[in-house]
């Protein structure tokens, strides 16, 4: 796999695919009663705008192959039925280089049925791409991406669906964002797939959303590989997540998260880290050089003792763990957060190396997290830091967990 110096060659790998491939991306064939198409040039950006304050709703617009530069957020709000459409991931780029205001890249509102494809958003001020209260959002084939190292100083957020339903990513791309790559956060009925991440701090993650499936992608040269996170204090609390099949795979970043970010506690080395959330379950993958921890199972109170969320719950529960595999090398030298270099050292004065599945041991019984992994016989340890928060009886054994799981129900709908 190609690394951070070679990410332009990633791009242009699509170029070499079948014609043939990229258009049976799309979602239907061009109306051209109800199509509007913008070609690069230096009005491109004020047409564009106008396009998306203006367009009727069921209108396709189209950007051709190019480079469109913008100084400001595009954004679009109150629209329903409308495909924007590029010539290609590597082909149609909307720049914001030399963004001067507005949050996001591309801001799309209070919609119905919004659907991207064959397009790459870049360089942006803050967030890249972010819908809120959209019913029906696809986002095919689209890139999100930061030039250079990936640095704090990059937007937030890639792909950043919130408080939408029906949410369809495929065949998507993400790199150097400060927190995640490709995110979903507050939704419900989501499906993300044959998808790539890698130079972010995250690399895919679902926070306090319901019925996810996350399968088929590929997380690598992240801080984190991928994370499902339930967070206090937001509008929903999450459930009902699957993660399989997907390759997850050398994510030793140094964390890069900007100072207070609750990504900035994710341990540099994780494959999977699943935080004080329930009913989840993990099958099926491949992880592979993941140096602090394959899957890491933990709680907020680990990092904070008090979430200031009467209805919050910080234990994670219903969580099942089967038939994954695991090739470590169980070694990091990375700088981390305090509270992981806590982690460190109570393994290090416990002779335990890094293990394949990590729990912090905060969680009501050692049942509620289920653990099923005969055929690869992952290493493990538990801090136990629930008996006084810093850490008790450090254990390595893994029969309190020898339980299972009813298996979680597909992710099914139609998406736009």
């Amino acid at each position: 796999m190609k690394k951070l110096n070679q990410i332009l060659p990633l791009w242009l790998l699509a170029l070499t695919l079948p014609l043939s491939f990229i258009m049976s991306c799309d979602k239907e064939e061009v109306d051209n009663n109800n199509t509007i198409i913008i070609a690069p040039g230096p009005n491109a950006a004020d047409e564009a705008q106008t396009a998306f304050i203006e367009a009727a709703d069921g209108s396709t617009i189209i950007f051709e192959a190019g480079v469109f530069e913008f100084t400001n957020t595009l954004s679009m709000d109150g629209k329903n039925n409308i495909i924007i459409r590029g010539a290609g991931r590597d082909a149609s780029f909307l720049d914001f280089a030399g963004q001067t205001s507005g949050g996001e890249g591309v801001l799309v509102t209070n919609g119905t049925n919004i659907r991207f494809e064959n397009i790459t958003i870049r360089d942006s001020e803050g967030d890249a791409l972010k819908t809120r209260n959209i019913d029906g959002v696809s986002f095919v084939n689209v890139g999100t991406v930061w030039s250079g190292a990936p640095s704090s100083a990059n937007g937030a957020y890639g792909l950043y669906p919130v408080l939408c339903s029906k949410v369809y990513i495929d065949n998507c791309y993400a790199y150097g964002a400060s927190d995640a790559g490709i995110y979903v956060g507050q939704s419900n009925l989501v499906i993300v797939k044959n998808s790539v991440a890698e130079g972010n701090v995250a690399g895919i993650e679902i926070e306090n959303t319901t019925y996810a499936d996350v399968f088929d992608n590929e997380a690598f040269d992240n801080t984190g590989g991928i994370l499902v996170f339930d967070l206090p204090g937001l509008t929903q609390y999450g459930e009902t997540v699957r993660v399989f099949n997907n390759y997850v795979h050398d994510n030793n970043r140094t964390n890069f998260a900007p100072a207070g970010n609750i990504v900035g506690n994710v341990p540099a080395g994780t494959g999977f880290m699943i935080l004080s959330t329930n009913t989840v379950e993990v099958f099926d993958n491949n992880f592979e050089n993941n140096e602090f921890a394959a899957i890491l199972v933990a709680s907020y109170l680990f990092i904070d003792a008090n979430p200031n969320d009467p209805n919050y719950q910080p234990l994670p529960y219903l969580i099942s763990i089967h038939d994954n595999a695991y090739a470590s090398t169980g070694n990091t030298n990375q700088d981390q957060p305090a509270v992981i270099m806590d982690i460190m050292g109570l393994l290090a004065a416990n002779s335990l190396a890094q293990p394949d599945i990590l729990l912090d041991g905060i969680y009501a019984a050692p049942q509620v997290i289920c653990i099923q992994e005969d055929a690869s016989m992952p290493s493990f340890a538990n801090v136990n830091a629930g008996q006084d928060m810093s850490g008790g009886a450090i254990t390595d054994d893994m029969t309190p967990h020898d339980c299972q799981q009813n298996p979680l129900p597909e992710v099914s709908f139609e998406p736009f």
